[in-house]
């Protein structure tokens, strides 16, 4: 239907962000998630950067993101003028670590991000009763976790603000484009004025907030209808694309798998594996590449890249960062990759370790 939607928008006349297919996306996105105020923006990255304008911080307010993720939070958190302040992850579910958190609160503390990195989720009702004993605001960066559920629950219905990514290589796409969800009816309001300039939505050309222009066009929005009808299944197979996996590489002992908690459905937008050593991991990264599988070594941590070594935390000592950072590798997992191919990987893996 992606092709059908995208024609009826261009016949329309309606292709920029003013189209029946952005109110469409979002009804129909609010209905996947169960929240009532979705929001469509440019991207996940300006869904953040919107999140923290509604804030209304400070210059120099504290924002808490993890070190092992995409770098989009941090910069958003730079852009914002706010100081990111860096911590680390949670080594069972490479989520920011609650631990890591409490050493860094100051009384210039004002939110955090959780990142749901590659699907998962952290223990995240001790995140939010910490961070409300605290009064520190919650922002949940979904990119990689659309179709994730904690307890029953879609992640972003969590914090005051869920952010998703509608990239190329995310569950469901736009090419470009993203979401934000919101706790409160106000903080929607605000940020749908701050998406438009600023715009008064009652007098055109009157503005009465220094705002962005972070709209999601009518012809992203109608690829995203057809796509999120279709998100069940890119969901489901996303996850059998990890069972495959795991159940092939779950008895390598020199492999290590995600561990996986009764309390969360992780949409698995993307698997890994974990391996013992940097050095084994980059001769496996290397033979698989060279026998033409599209493997990956994740991300860097951020406090080992120049931009970001003013916003290290001596508190904290990046343990787990450091380890994930240099052990991890990503494998393919596109909903269109087939069960044999699976297998193929997994069979060089184990050929590598000179398994059968």
């Amino acid at each position: 239907n992606e092709l059908k939607y995208v024609s009826e928008a261009i016949k329309s006349g309606w292709i920029s962000s003013i189209g029946r297919y952005v109110n469409i996306f979002q009804k129909k996105f609010s209905l996947f998630v169960d929240n009532k105020y979705c929001l469509t923006t440019s991207s996940g990255t300006t869904a953040i950067q919107l999140a923290i304008a509604t804030l209304k911080l400070k210059s120099n307010d504290e924002i808490i993101v993890p070190d092992y993720t995409f770098v989009s939070p941090i910069n958003s958190v730079i852009h914002a003028k706010c100081k990111p302040v860096l911590v680390d992850i949670d080594k069972n579910n490479l989520c920011i670590s609650l631990n890591s958190i409490k050493k860094v609160v100051t009384k210039k503390t004002k939110a955090i991000i959780i990142v749901h990195l590659y699907g998962n989720t952290p223990e995240i009702n001790k995140i939010i009763n910490f961070c409300k004993s605290k009064k520190i605001k919650i922002i949940e960066d979904c990119a990689e976790a659309f179709g994730t559920y904690y307890k029953g629950k879609h992640v972003g219905n969590f914090g005051h603000f869920g952010t998703f990514s509608f990239f190329g290589n995310k569950t469901i796409s736009t090419g470009e484009g993203g979401m934000i969800i919101f706790k409160k009816k106000e903080d929607y309001l605000l940020a749908k004025k701050l998406r438009d300039h600023g715009m008064s939505e009652n007098r055109k050309y009157w503005h009465d907030e220094v705002g962005f222009n972070f709209r999601m066009t009518n012809i992203q929005a109608a690829i995203g209808c057809a796509q999120i009808e279709k998100a069940n299944k890119f969901i489901n197979r996303k996850i059998n694309i990890f069972k495959r996996y795991r159940s092939n590489l779950i008895n390598i002992k020199f492999i290590k798998m995600i561990k996986l908690s009764s309390k969360i459905r992780n949409s698995h937008w993307l698997s890994f594996i974990i391996l013992k050593d940097g050095l084994t991991r980059d001769k496996l990264l290397a033979f698989l590449i060279s026998k033409g599988i599209e493997v990956r070594s994740g991300f860097y941590s951020a406090h080992k890249m120049n931009i970001y070594k003013n916003f290290i935390n001596k508190k904290i000592d990046y343990s787990n960062s450091k380890k994930i950072s240099s052990t991890i590798i990503t494998l393919p997992s596109s909903v269109s990759l087939k069960d044999d191919e699976i297998d193929y990987i997994c069979k060089l893996i184990k050929s590598f370790f000179k398994l059968k």
